[in-house]
């Protein structure tokens, strides 16, 4: 857990005091890089309360009203809580805090084909959906943002590397791609497993309105690995489970494999910012080369070899 908030028995009663709620106990959370989480027994059943330690209340506000539009579909995910006066989230501490049921189910690291084929399905139904206005125009470590970090001398063979990358997608990204609503960090961490049985995507918080063939790109880097590399067959479960609900245009299937270097370079971007330069942290300093290297080796890959894999 990212333990930058610590709250008490005490403080937890009065937040849930908010939402007609009697806590009974509670937990930590493990897990999660910029939140700080709780497991809240309660008389009324489990809770999770999430303590939002870098977003805005206006952007936690959205997380919520999404949480909503999602149920509103049947997606399964987390539920949101409303607080006893109908409000979607409140502040403690200057910080905002949304409250969610509990979700029995498990993490899986490596997702069998079957389960990678589940969540292929489940990425499209979510792209079926809807997108609200209220979802920002454009990923929270796209490549737009890539210069916070080129050009400071922190890092500087990372920030020429990172430099090239963002030529390289400027230049080659077309401008006609589907957008829609995605997730936005499909990593197996934000599943949950009944068994073999995929219950819910969860974690909504880089959600917005951006490339469909984004949400795909970054699932495969965040699946679809094996022995540390691409696992083709796996890429081509979750792709065929995708497209048994929304198939592909033919411009996001040829655009796919530049999406996924372009997934991996952005979680190596957001690795090194969050651990080199916002909450410096030597035991994970490194771990944004993980990412560079994917980035690396999906670029090398035949076009035709992996066009195979997808098709």
């Amino acid at each position: 857990m990212a333990k930058y908030t610590k709250l008490e028995k005490e403080d937890l009663q009065k937040i849930t005091h908010n939402y007609d709620l009697l806590m009974v106990e509670f937990e930590p959370i493990e897990g999660g890089a910029a939140n700080s989480s709780y497991l809240l027994h309660t008389q009324q059943g489990k809770f999770v309360l999430t303590i939002f330690e870098e977003k805005a209340l206006s952007n936690v506000l959205g997380i919520g009203k999404l949480l909503l539009l999602l149920a509103k579909y049947n997606f399964s995910t987390t539920t949101l809580l409303t607080l006893s006066n109908g409000e979607i989230a409140l502040t403690y501490r200057d910080k905002p805090i949304i409250l969610k049921t509990y979700l029995k189910g498990r993490v899986c690291e490596h997702l069998d084909e079957d389960m990678l084929y589940q969540t292929g399905v489940a990425i499209a139904r979510l792209h079926q959906i809807p997108s609200p206005i209220f979802l920002p125009s454009q990923h929270s470590y796209g490549h737009q943002i890539f210069s916070r970090i080129i050009g400071r001398n922190i890092n500087p063979e990372y920030e020429s590397w990172l430099a090239k990358k963002l030529d390289y997608f400027k230049q080659n990204i077309p401008p006609n791609l589907p957008c829609g609503l995605i997730h936005g960090d499909i990593f197996y961490d934000n599943l949950l497993f009944n068994g073999t049985k995929l219950r819910a995507i969860i974690d909504f918080e880089e959600a917005c309105y951006y490339f469909r063939v984004f949400d795909l790109g970054m699932a495969i880097v965040g699946l679809c690995t094996k022995n540390k590399t691409f696992a083709l067959d796996k890429i081509s479960s979750l792709i065929i489970g995708y497209q048994q609900v929304q198939k592909l245009e033919d411009v996001e299937k040829k655009n796919l494999q530049l999406f996924v270097e372009y997934a991996a370079t952005a979680t190596s971007f957001w690795r090194f910012w969050k651990y080199n330069v916002e909450n410096p942290c030597m035991a994970k300093s490194d771990r944004y080369i993980q990412m560079m290297h994917l980035a690396e080796e999906i670029s090398v890959i035949p076009k035709t070899v992996f066009l195979s894999a997808v098709s």
